[in-house]
């Protein structure tokens, strides 16, 4: 295990030269950082994870400057990539399930509809949720009065539903396709802090992307399975360096995953490549 943190700790002083300063990364910093970073972290232990955190945070850290660098439109399509094959896809098919307590980004039915199933603070907080801030929006089912009439009105059967807890998440701003949140932005106190906001969620899995696809060749699809998930055991949760004890999937090794789960964020990277593979034949159509 020693020598294990001994090679990452030399890894991140080789990416430092570049990746912890605003200098531009080369092609074998990004070689650097799969060889010498992605291909030896370990979640064998705590020891052997919180070894490669720093080397992988940092360097997805550096990208994400580069990210912000970009010009808006391509950070739009980017973000669209991003959002609508990832988060958007996993929250769209909880909506549709209709045994699952979350049901979007907007209640359904108006508001003499709305008004008997809320509580009366609900009421008013889902009527005046802009204010929450460009953050959005986000509600638990403490607001329902009524959680059968709330549900029907839903279109939802949910099994036990007297029983859920009131934290049980019901709406989240967040909870929409991209074109559709950026729409929703001009609801809000301030548009540009919100679109801003949005934009700046969608960065991490962007620059996640990125940091695979600068390489010096281009990598197999389980190649970029595996060393995503990698990323994402240090950058794929809120938890920083507790993540080991907060985050089960964290201590899982990627043979004993199931398969769903190891392709699960295919599709993001997948659309991050297409975008970049669309900006350069619409830059080479311009050379020519």
């Amino acid at each position: 295990m020693k020598r294990h943190v001994r090679v990452l700790l030399g890894a991140l002083v080789l990416l430092s030269g570049s990746a912890l300063r605003a200098q531009p990364l080369s092609v074998k910093d990004y070689d650097d950082f799969y060889t010498l970073v992605i291909l030896k972290a370990s979640n064998a232990g705590k020891a052997e994870w919180l070894a490669s955190y720093d080397p992988v945070v940092s360097f997805i850290a550096r990208v994400g400057k580069d990210v912000e660098a970009l010009p808006v439109d391509t950070q739009r399509a980017f973000a669209k990539a991003v959002h609508d094959n990832g988060y958007w896809k996993g929250q769209e098919i909880r909506i549709r399930n209709a045994s699952d307590p979350f049901v979007g980004a907007m209640l359904k039915g108006g508001d003499e509809r709305l008004k008997p199933v809320l509580t009366p603070q609900g009421y008013d907080a889902y009527r005046r949720r802009y204010a929450q801030g460009s953050r959005g929006y986000r509600f638990t089912l403490d607001v329902v009065a009524d959680r059968p009439a709330f549900y029907a009105l839903a279109g939802k059967n949910i099994p036990r539903v007297s029983e859920l807890p009131e934290s049980t998440s019901i709406v989240n701003a967040n909870a929409q396709s991209w074109d559709d949140l950026v729409a929703d932005a001009r609801n809000y106190p301030n548009p540009t802090e919100r679109m801003d906001v949005i934009l700046r969620n969608q960065f991490n899995a962007i620059a996640s992307a990125l940091s695979l696809m600068r390489a010096s060749r281009l990598r197999s699809d389980a190649e970029m399975d595996y060393a995503t998930a990698v990323i994402w055991r240090y950058t794929g949760h809120f938890s920083g360096k507790d993540g080991w004890e907060r985050e089960p999937l964290v201590r899982i090794p990627y043979a004993q995953l199931p398969e769903a789960e190891k392709v699960k964020d295919r599709p993001v990277w997948q659309a991050v490549r297409d975008v970049v593979k669309a900006a350069t034949s619409q830059r080479d159509r311009r050379v020519r």
